[in-house]
């Protein structure tokens, strides 16, 4: 690692990566937002090496506020959990 934005870079993927695991075992997540978060974490990490930090830092909090996002919104609920049906 040689930068700053290179850490930034990788704690975002690695809670994007880990966020998609723990959310593939309980449902079947679109693969979208994901897919935007990684490539924020490239595109930051390029940017940020290239002289353009505040860019890269804004695109690194838009990467991790979509990742809150994603973390907060609830699992759906399962039909054979619920109330007994009568």
């Amino acid at each position: 690692m040689a930068s700053i934005f290179d850490l930034f870079a990788v704690a975002l993927f690695v809670g994007a990566a880990g966020m998609f695991i723990i959310r593939y075992r309980h449902e079947d997540p679109p693969l979208a937002p994901f897919a935007i978060i990684f490539v924020v974490s490239a595109v930051g990490n390029w940017l940020g090496e290239k002289g353009a930090g505040a860019a890269a830092i804004c695109l690194f909090i838009a990467g991790a506020f979509l990742l809150l996002h994603i973390a907060s919104l609830p699992y759906p609920e399962d039909p054979e959990s619920g109330p007994p049906k009568r």
